[in-house]
């Protein structure tokens, strides 16, 4: 007997993930996250694209990557760290 196949609306899908709604019909909208259009505004992701989208996309982004022995960061990024820094070196009597 075939087994059911289960759908995920937006919400369950980003509960599931641990995201925000609008990050994944922003995974939609870049074609990241394949989704099945029902009615006008209802979109449903298979769950094995979850799963996909878990193996592939989740931890290449935020903390964890910058964490990565490998990444070095943006010269704004060490700008705005430089600048914090002098910033409260100014407020900390010294």
């Amino acid at each position: 007997m075939p087994r059911k196949r289960r759908f995920y609306t937006v919400k369950e899908a980003a509960v599931e993930l641990g995201l925000t709604e609008s990050t994944i019909r922003s995974a939609i909208h870049n074609g990241k996250i394949e989704a099945h259009k029902i009615g006008a505004r209802l979109n449903i992701i298979d769950h094995i694209e979850v799963e996909r989208y878990r193996q592939e996309r989740l931890g290449t982004q935020g903390w964890d990557k910058r964490r990565a022995p490998e990444y070095r960061p943006s010269r704004m990024a060490q700008w705005a760290k430089n600048y914090r820094a002098r910033k409260k070196e100014k407020l900390l009597p010294g």
